[in-house]
């Protein structure tokens, strides 16, 4: 006869836990086994007892044999129960005999504990602490391109209050219209000035094209001289070009004799 590992089928008050029988089956592999006790009768050894050391598992664990000749696993159940006292036990492991190659349904080795398992938590590893990402440096914001505010853009002399007939002197009328202009305009820093002058269609264009030119620089050399600051200054005279009602009435001739003054932020 040989000896072979079968499950428990005993009475209904003997249950195994299957899963606790897997854990602990492995772990038996590399038990060391103490003998506790050992009951004889004249038939030989009754039943012996051993202690075995389970690593990972704080609670006792026993093996119990019992394989006298007038002897049954409920010899092996007793031992169990006695040896737990009050404690409840608990099966791990029964190992069977084999007879004509099929288990006998007799265990006559069982492993057993007393209580429930109380599995030894192994110490836990210390985590390494990651370092906290550093956060991307604040972009600074974009600097808006501020365009500089012009209050007024464009003065128009208009008429024969601003220069005498034929004449590129400025009248004190031109010359209040020009002062406020600049007051308005005051600490404005400019990109361009143009001031363009303009006859009417009488006398020869030539005389007027010199007309036109001449009252325009008038203009143009008052502004600087008053404190008007911009990067580049430009005077030009169009003599009666462009007119901007019609010269066949006087009216419209008065109109047409003018002179531009325009500013440019850009």
């Amino acid at each position: 006869m040989h000896a072979a590992r079968a499950p428990l089928q005993l009475t209904e008050s003997v249950k195994m836990n299957v899963t606790l029988f897997k854990s602990l089956r492995a772990l038996l592999l590399g038990a060391f086994v103490t003998f506790l006790a050992a009951c004889t009768a004249q038939s030989g050894a009754t039943y012996t007892l051993h202690a075995i050391s389970v690593p990972n598992q704080q609670a006792p664990i026993y093996r119990v044999s019992c394989s006298g000749l007038f002897q049954s696993s409920q010899t092996c159940v007793r031992v169990a129960e006695e040896t737990c006292k009050a404690q409840p036990v608990t099966w791990v492991e029964a190992v069977d005999r084999v007879s004509g190659g099929a288990p006998k349904q007799d265990p006559r080795e069982w492993t057993f504990m007393c209580g429930k398992p109380v599995m030894q938590q192994p110490t836990p590893q210390p985590v390494a602490q990651q370092p906290a990402p550093q956060a991307a440096p604040p972009q600074p914001a974009p600097q808006s391109q501020v365009k500089p505010v012009v209050p007024q853009v464009r003065l128009l002399l208009q008429g024969n209050a601003n220069f005498a007939t034929d004449s590129a002197a400025l009248s004190s009328v031109a010359k209040e219209n020009l002062d406020r202009f600049m007051n308005v305009n005051q600490g404005v820093n400019l990109h361009r000035v143009t001031v363009t002058g303009y006859t009417d269609k009488t006398g020869l264009e030539a005389h007027n094209l010199k007309l036109s030119q001449a009252r325009a620089a008038a203009v143009m050399q008052y502004l600087r001289d008053g404190g008007l600051h911009a990067d580049q200054f430009v005077a030009r005279g169009l003599g009666s070009a462009d007119p901007v009602a019609p010269n066949a009435t006087a009216e419209g001739r008065t109109q047409n004799r003018r002179v531009d003054v325009r500013v440019f932020a850009e």
